[in-house]
């Protein structure tokens, strides 16, 4: 499909870059580059139907190619399709499971999932979108992928910054741009473009900066990121964010081949803005990005933390663990949260998101109903198999018919008796199944099935 680019972006950029414009507008006309990433959360990761042969150079666990949707891989949570560009801003961040981090404008959830993947279910993530539609997005990927470590908040960026003062370790600010650098993967998107959106999201992120620095703990690591080529929303708003704290300053980053400086020149000739970094599809094989890393000044401080009531009962509590009992060889205790008649295992138990909106808080264990407790899919998705009394492996015929939402009638008598069980398709758990009577009950949710 051809890019229509118009006449105000090409003389813009013909203005910007000289010759080198030309060159430009014919990577943006050009196929856009396919990727995926491989997620180490699960178990035997690397157990996937795709080739593992063309490994991205910066990352440990993205690859070039091209993913399937409804492959049992894409719906198990063992891949992620991301652009080979944006998988570097997380290895920029450099996250590790000790970090309170948060993720600020995080729909769909490509560099969340993989700032977990890094913190190994470890420490805090905090995942923000403020579109309530691509918020739900972001909770549902972050369930398939098995994170357990993050809460998903919708809420805008001031409204972090009465409770969250100087608390997080690592910020990432993907901010919301004019989309530039997608141009040739989003063709459509072009008919948006106009110099005055440009202003209007250099403008917008520089109020989703200026809550940052408040949420940002003393020697504290944020990185700014946008998939445009543009000036004002990228080297003009650092220029315009160090000036205005001057206790931040841009840290260098690693290059690799095809990656290029910052443009001094393009932000009134502040020549620290070499230490950020660019990619070009004409000479990076993806798509065009912006990205630079900066730290914050001072000691870090110790936000004292106090804990909400997590609301279980005994009866809660027999219930799950009557479960347990019967369906998994062990369990994990920590954080239990009961919210309405669901239970979570709690990625913070911090007062401090009371009065935000929440969609999801950990990891989703399951629903008390009369006398039982149920568990839900997202808990599927995170467990290994050694946790499980009963791993069923399905056939092709079984698989899709349970996706389809059918039972499965076994033929014999199985060896085990326990009702919940696990559901593996080449051997990547996928649901749960519930047992009776040689008949393998659907529970798939219904939203999900196909």
């Amino acid at each position: 499909m051809k890019v229509d680019l118009s006449n105000d972006f090409k003389e813009k950029y013909r203005n910007l870059m000289g010759e080198r414009a030309e060159k430009l507008f014919s990577a943006i006309q050009e196929d856009s580059q396919d990727a995926f990433r491989l997620n180490p959360l699960k178990a035997n990761y690397k157990n996937v139907t795709y080739p593992l042969d063309k490994p991205i150079e910066y990352s440990s666990i993205g690859y070039y190619g091209n993913i399937d949707g409804n492959s049992i891989d894409h719906i198990s949570g063992y891949v992620y399709s991301q652009e080979p560009s944006a998988m570097y801003v997380t290895e920029i961040l450099d996250p590790t499971k000790d970090d309170k981090i948060l993720d600020l404008c995080a729909a769909p959830g490509s560099k969340t999932t993989y700032i977990a993947s890094k913190m190994a279910s470890q420490g805090l993530l905090v995942s923000n979108e403020i579109n309530s539609k691509r918020a739900k997005v972001l909770s549902s990927n972050i369930e398939r992928m098995g994170i357990t470590n993050t809460v998903v908040t919708n809420n805008s960026p001031k409204d972090f910054e009465k409770k969250f003062d100087n608390f997080f370790d690592k910020i990432l600010v993907d901010a919301p741009c004019s989309g530039e650098g997608m141009f040739r993967k989003d063709p459509e998107s072009t008919q948006y473009w106009s110099l005055d959106y440009v202003e209007q999201c250099a403008n917008r992120q520089q109020h989703i900066l200026d809550s940052t620095y408040k949420l940002l703990d003393n020697g504290g690591t944020l990185v700014y990121s946008t998939c445009t080529f543009s000036p004002e929303e990228n080297e003009q708003n650092i220029d315009w964010f160090l000036k205005k704290y001057p206790d931040m300053h841009l840290v260098e980053v690693k290059k690799y081949a095809g990656m290029e400086d910052g443009r001094p020149e393009w932000g009134n000739n502040n020549p620290e803005l070499k230490k950020a970094l660019r990619m070009f599809p004409d000479q990076f094989n993806g798509e065009g990005h912006f990205m630079c890393k900066m730290v914050k000044d001072g000691e870090k401080s110790e936000p004292k933390e106090r804990q909400i009531n997590t609301g279980l009962k005994k009866d809660d509590l027999k219930f799950v663990s009557k479960f347990a009992k019967a369906n998994l060889n062990s369990l994990s205790e920590n954080n239990w949260l009961k919210i309405s008649d669901f239970l979570y295992q709690a990625a913070s138990l911090d007062n401090r998101f009371k009065g935000l909106h929440i969609l999801r808080n950990g990891l989703k264990l399951g629903e008390f109903k009369k006398n039982r407790f149920e568990p839900d899919i997202a808990w599927m998705l995170a467990l290994k198999p050694s946790e499980l009394k009963t791993v069923f492996e399905l056939d092709q015929e079984q698989y899709e018919k349970y996706l389809h939402g059918e039972s499965v009638i076994l033929s014999q008598r199985p060896d085990f008796d326990n009702k919940w069980i696990g559901l593996s398709f080449e051997g990547k758990l996928f649901s749960w199944g519930r047992y009776s009577n040689q008949q393998i009950k659907n529970v798939y949710p219904k939203g999900l099935r196909r």
